[in-house]
């Protein structure tokens, strides 16, 4: 799920969807380099993704919680893994950029995919509530404008509670079962089965109505004040919620 459709090609697409119909591009009146870099991020967020996620790292203290000090392990890796990987000429995609032009881009792409660690969620979003409250003239800083971005590609990342329910559901019976691989790998190795990744005991309705509730309405509203275009998201959010209270898997 991570590594190959998600990864490669979904978030790209609604990282996209939110520059140009979402409107981001003009609203925050991105340069060239912001569409490139943010269009990148999209593609490699999850390059190299072993279908274990932070906790589980840190938890093991697997050689990529070592060598990341136990910080965002996984976008921290690909980040790294894609940009070690352009230094062979063959894919270098910035070759034709001059040097201040790859530097914007790089550090751009490092925000945007190192903001996808929902371990600093909280952080991320408060620091964006509190700068919207402000004004919404984040054109004027290139921080705003990459805190956009990064608002931009959190939203991507979970853009699946924002879509029409038969699509919802089939991308959320995708992450369910990387969830319960990760649930298996933890019951073989005698470790306590992570929160939601039992297989034996399914919980997607109760998971799913908090994760909403708490993570991608209060975002997903939040950004379609600045970006009016993607409130459609939020409609469907609300429709894909009241899915569950008919059908309770962990009944």
């Amino acid at each position: 799920y991570q590594r190959r459709v998600h990864g490669g090609a979904d978030v790209l697409h609604i990282v996209h969807f939110i520059l140009s119909p979402g409107g981001l591009k003009d609203t925050g009146k991105l340069t060239d380099e912001d569409c490139l870099a943010s269009l990148l991020a999209g593609m490699i967020h999850d390059f190299d993704h072993p279908g274990l996620n932070n906790n589980f790292h840190v938890k093991v203290q697997s050689y990529l919680a070592t060598l990341y000090n136990d910080r965002s392990i996984l976008e921290n890796h690909h980040c790294a893994e894609v940009f070690d990987m352009m230094k062979n000429p063959k894919f270098n995609i910035l070759h034709s950029l001059n040097d201040g032009q790859r530097k914007d881009v790089r550090e751009t792409m490092i925000e945007m995919v190192l903001s996808t660690d929902m371990g600093l969620h909280a952080k991320i979003f408060g620091t964006w509530k509190r700068r919207i409250g402000q004004d919404h003239d984040l054109h004027k800083r290139k921080d705003d404008q990459r805190l956009a971005l990064s608002m931009a590609i959190k939203m991507a990342d979970i853009s699946n509670c924002g879509r029409p329910e038969f699509l919802y559901l089939k991308w959320g019976t995708k992450l369910s079962e990387e969830f319960f691989l990760q649930g298996d790998n933890e019951r073989n190795r005698g470790d306590p089965v992570s929160p939601f990744m039992d297989r034996f005991a399914p919980s997607m309705a109760k998971s799913q109505i908090a994760f909403m509730n708490y993570i991608v309405i209060p975002m997903f509203e939040s950004i379609s004040e600045y970006l009016p275009p993607m409130h459609f998201s939020v409609d469907h959010c609300e429709s894909n919620k009241s899915y569950w209270a008919s059908n309770d898997d962990s009944l």
